[in-house]
Order: structure tokens, then C-alpha cells, then sequence
């Protein structure tokens, strides 16, 4: 039974909602300004520029104030996120984690089961797994399995998995926002990339989770603010939007043939592959970046509060993406279909330079470009159609501002939040592998006797490094958001799937989580091919789930050789599923 709140706990949520209500006011007050500026005839770069860096100090600013050393505030945000804020969090490291799978899609999937396994992935991390973790009182994935699995090569084995998940959704994130800032800025790859770690470094060191989390509410926020204002303001002047019920259904059909078209969102297959969905779903149910915001609320029963926040927040993301997706595909059908190859805006011809926009094939940086790529264009006479014109979703989504005639505030701040949402993805990544090296395996392995102060040191030493070292490597070199996300995806339900499930197992012992493991990612290895998402995802995913299925396979066949239940996991098993209250210990310092 959940107490009733207390007085403090009342004043503790009223200035929690006063400072949120403080910065969104600021917000708002920003994106006013900005539009007025633009409307005065300051520079459009300028103006660009202002709304960027300020979506970004404030950013930093919320994550530098929650400074502390307090292991239950860098660990764990103080168990005292309101579910509203912590659902927000989540929804925004929803977005980030599906923004590079937007069409085009990989090879051997289509958008609709992507879609499909995001949604179930989402809800299981949201719903069930992350209130489960909030319910022992663990920091991490790997502080469970600890707990269930005490000798040491279960837990450092769970650690070492765990920690290469993380840092890929790192990098994952740090690429994406890397290739917004220097699309956005024109920036060399090694300035932007410094600039990118020096931002990391004051949302993720000061305060830990309890700065990276509130960084990543703000984020959700700015997000839902800045997509829905330009579409509020159509339907206020009397424009109907293109989506079904809320718009117009007709609009809503030709705007789906031109995404189709444009965007290669037509790679679809006779049916829907539940393998690949299941996956997907089982793999982002345990990914440890996604189930930091549980862990960050006061109880369970908050966490599962949170968890359908995010799933509202998150369909209304998803919702706020899908129609501007769809005005900016009309939008370009008008100012592009029908025209001359040499006649277009320098914006669109820009972006066909970096390779967003494709016209009749090629990237054509400008008129003369266009025109030679058009002269041999088969059945073009004069105006483009529709076939001579392809465009990213990215594109679209970013663009929709500037081509609406929202003006450069507007879409300034679209190109901001998309940055931001790649920087709080990097954040929670970069946040959950140093909680994984610098206290699950320092302090909970090497130095239990640890003092606060040097604990906190270590995880902090560990959080510049990945931002060093993954910052460096980012700066020379590029690497495919979508392709790291996909491999911790797929590691996660390959590896930690399977001794998630264990833990449930009251027959379980270290010995058989240890054979789980290694037989997982033998078989992995085995299974999957050097290059698997060339050959598909779907091929991928196939491996992952025999390799998956293999190892819990090997520990359930090598538990049932001993003759009795083991007394510590029928103990576990029976707090986790039925006691209430947080089953391990609490920890120094919490």
C-alpha cells in the first residue's frame, strides 16, 4: 500500500512544477522573441544561430544546477522525479532512439514493423521492466542481476554487456547530434565534435542521472512545443491539416503517396515478421539507458505512473512528427513539382548538396547541377514530377518550418530540438555506462568500502573518458546512428534478455547465469555474420533470437541438474513478484 503524500512531499512537487512552469514560460518567451526578431529583419542565420544556442544553455543550464554528491542524486535523481517529468524523459529517449530509422528503412524491414517493435519495445521498458527495476531499489540492470547472481563471473560478465550496450546508444546519440550541429553550423567535424563533448560534459558530470534526466524532460518538451505551435497556428488560420479525423482525410491520402515516393517508405513486405518485431521489442524492453527514468521515481507503482506518461507523450511525438511529415511532403509537392529543374530556391538546392534532397537522382548543389542531371531524364520535358524528386524523412521533418514560410525562429529551433534530442540520447547513454563501470563494477566488485566522494570521482573519471574517446573517434571518422543502435538492440535481447529472465527463475544459480551468457554470445557469434545489415535486419534478428533462445536454453538445462529449488533465488523470485517495498538493501549513501 502506497502511503499518502506528505506536506513535504507536497511543497518538494509544487517547486518541482513552479520551476517547470518557470521554464516553459521561458520558452515560450524565447520563441516569441525570436519570431519578432525575424520578423524585424534580422539575419536569417542569425537568427538561426540565437535560437540554437538557446536551446542549448538551457539544456546545460537545467542539467549544470543539479549539481551533487549525493550517491542516491547521481545514481538515481533522488527517487523523486513526479511521473509526469520521468515519462517525459523517456518519450524524448523514445524519439531520439527511432529518429535514424526513419525512412529510408534498413534493408529487410519495413516502417511498419519498426513501428510496430518500437511500440512493444517501449511498452515492455516502460510498463513492465522498469518498474520491476524500480522495485528492487537497483541503480542499474547489472545491480540486479548482482543481487540474484552474486559470484563474480556473472556479475562482471553482466557489467561488461551492459556497459558496451550503453556506450554504443552512446555514440549513437553523440553521431546524431554531431551531424546536426555540423549541418547546422557549417562547423569542421572535430570543432563540432569538441563542442558537442564540452555539452556533454556539463549535463552528465555535475549531477548524473538527476541532471541527464531533467536535461532530457526539457528536451521532450521543447520538442512537443516546437513541432506543435507551427501546426497550431495552421489550424488557427483556418488550414486544414493533412491526417485523418483531426484533418482532412483526402489531404491526408496524397500526402502518404508523396512520402511514399519521395522517402522509399514503399519497401514493405506481403507480412509482417514477428521475429524482427519481437526482437526489436524484447531488446529495447532491456535496454539500461531506457530504464533509468524508473529508477528515478519514488516507487514502483510511480514508475508504472510514468511509464503510460511516456507513452502518451510519446504518441503525441509521434502524432506532432507524422503531420508535419506530411504538410512539408505537400509543401515541397508545391513549390517543387511542375517547376523548372533551374528554377528552384538556393535552400533546396543546398540541401540536395548535402544529400537530403535528391533531384531526377543526383545531388545537385546548384541550377546548372539540376539541369544537366534532368537532360537525360526520360519523359521530362520541362517541370519536375513526381518520380524526379527524392527526399529524406529527416529532411522533411526539419525543413517543414522554413518551407511553411514559419521563417528561420521557427526553424532554427525545429533543427535545435533535433540536435537536443541526439545530445540527451548521448547524455543517458554516456550516464548509464559510467554508473555500470564506476559503481557496479568499482565499488560493487573492487572497493566496497568505498568513500562517497572517491566513488563519485571514479564514475565522473569513467564519464569523460567515453566522452573523450568516443568524441575523438566521432571527430575523424563517422559512424551509422542507425547501425549502432540496431547492435544494442540486438545484444541486449541476445544477452541480457535472456539473464533478465533467469532472475525469475528460483532453480537459477550464478553457475547457470554464467553458462547463459557464454552460450548466448557463442552462439551469437556463430549465427551472425561480419556484416549482418547488409544482408538484412531481419536476417539479424533471426540469429539474434536462436542465440538468445540458446543460452536461456543452456542455464535452464543446467539448473535442472541438481536436485532442489535454489533457497536465495525462491527468495528473490518471491520478493520481486510479490512483496512490495524495494527487496536489496539500501545502498551507502541512499
Amino acid at each position: 500500500m502506497v502511503p499518502h503524500a506528505t506536506t513535504q512531499d507536497r511543497f518538494h512537487r509544487a517547486g518541482i512544477d513552479g520551476r517547470v512552469a518557470f521554464g516553459l514560460a521561458v520558452l515560450l518567451s524565447g520563441i516569441g522573441l525570436f519570431a519578432l526578431m525575424d520578423r524585424i529583419g534580422v539575419p536569417d542565420g542569425l537568427v538561426r544561430a540565437l535560437a540554437i544556442m538557446f536551446v542549448l544553455a538551457g539544456l546545460t543550464g537545467i542539467a549544470a544546477t543539479l549539481r551533487t554528491m549525493r550517491v542516491s542524486w547521481f545514481y538515481a535523481a533522488g527517487r523523486a522525479v513526479p511521473a509526469p517529468y520521468a515519462g517525459l524523459a523517456l518519450a524524448s529517449l523514445g524519439a531520439a532512439l527511432f529518429l535514424p530509422f526513419i525512412p529510408p528503412v534498413p534493408a529487410g524491414t519495413s516502417l511498419t514493423e519498426l513501428f510496430a517493435g518500437f511500440a512493444c519495445g517501449m511498452a515492455c521498458a516502460a510498463l513492465v521492466t522498469g518498474p520491476l527495476l524500480r522495485k528492487t531499489g537497483a541503480f542499474s540492470v547489472p545491480d540486479l542481476i548482482a543481487a540474484r547472481f552474486p559470484h563474480l563471473a556473472a556479475r562482471l560478465g553482466a557489467i561488461l554487456l551492459t556497459a558496451v550496450v550503453t556506450i554504443l546508444i552512446a555514440l549513437a546519440g553523440y553521431q546524431e547530434a554531431l551531424t546536426s550541429l555540423v549541418d547546422l553550423s557549417g562547423f569542421s567535424r572535430p570543432l563540432a565534435s569538441a563542442i558537442i563533448a564540452g555539452l556533454l560534459v556539463f549535463i552528465v558530470l555535475p549531477g548524473g542521472l538527476a541532471g541527464t534526466l531533467w536535461a532530457a524532460t526539457a528536451a521532450a518538451v521543447i520538442a512537443l512545443t516546437v513541432f506543435g505551435l507551427p501546426l497550431l497556428i495552421l489550424v488557427l488560420h483556418g488550414t486544414k491539416l493533412a491526417f485523418p479525423v483531426i484533418g482532412s482525410p483526402d489531404l491526408w491520402e496524397t500526402a502518404l503517396s508523396r512520402i511514399e515516393a519521395w522517402t522509399g517508405a514503399t519497401q514493405a513486405k506481403d507480412r509482417m515478421d514477428p521475429v524482427l518485431i519481437g526482437v526489436i521489442a524484447l531488446g529495447l524492453g532491456m535496454l539500461a539507458p531506457l530504464l533509468s527514468p524508473s529508477i528515478a521515481c519514488l516507487d514502483r507503482r510511480t514508475a508504472q505512473q510514468a511509464g503510460f506518461s511516456a507513452l502518451f507523450w510519446g504518441g503525441m511525438l509521434i502524432l506532432l512528427a507524422t503531420v508535419t511529415l506530411a504538410q512539408a511532403s505537400l509543401k515541397l509537392d508545391e513549390i517543387v513539382i511542375g517547376r523548372a529543374p533551374d528554377a528552384l530556391s538556393q535552400n533546396l538546392y543546398q540541401a540536395s548538396a548535402e544529400g537530403q534532397l535528391l533531384i531526377c537522382g543526383a545531388s545537385a548543389p546548384n541550377h546548372v547541377a539540376a539541369s544537366r542531371a534532368c537532360a537525360a531524364r526520360p519523359g521530362l520535358s520541362s517541370g519536375l514530377r513526381i518520380q524526379d524528386i527524392s527526399a529524406k524523412a529527416a529532411f522533411l521533418l526539419a525543413s517543414f518550418a522554413g518551407m511553411g514560410g514559419f521563417g528561420s525562429a521557427f526553424s532554427g529551433l525545429v533543427s535545435a530540438s533535433i540536435l537536443a534530442l541526439g545530445l540527451v540520447l548521448a547524455a543517458m547513454g554516456i550516464q548509464s555506462g559510467a554508473t555500470v563501470l564506476g559503481n557496479d563494477m568499482f565499488y560493487r566488485v573492487r572497493d566496497h568500502s568505498a568513500l562517497t566522494s572517491r566513488r563519485l570521482a571514479v564514475t565522473r573519471v569513467f564519464a569523460i573518458t567515453i566522452i573523450a574517446i568516443g568524441g575523438t573517434g566521432l571527430a575523424f571518422s563517422t559512424a551509422s546512428p542507425r547501425t549502432l543502435i540496431a547492435l544494442a538492440i540486438l545484444l541486449s535481447a541476445t544477452g541480457l534478455a535472456p539473464l533478465l529472465i533467469l532472475t525469475l527463475w528460483p532453480r537459477a544459480t550464478s553457475f547457470d547465469a554464467t553458462v547463459t551468457l557464454l552460450a548466448g554470445l557463442l552462439s551469437a557469434e556463430a549465427l551472425i555474420e561480419a556484416q549482418p545489415l547488409a544482408s538484412g535486419l531481419d536476417r539479424f534478428a533471426q540469429s539474434a533470437i536462436l542465440a538468445g533462445a540458446s543460452g536461456l536454453l543452456a542455464g535452464f538445462l543446467t539448473s535442472l541438474l541438481r536436485r532442489n529449488n535454489s533457497e536465495e533465488g525462491s527468495t528473490f523470485t518471491k520478493a520481486l513478484l510479490t512483496d512490495s517495498g524495494e527487496w536489496l538493501h539500501p545502498d551507502k549513501g541512499a
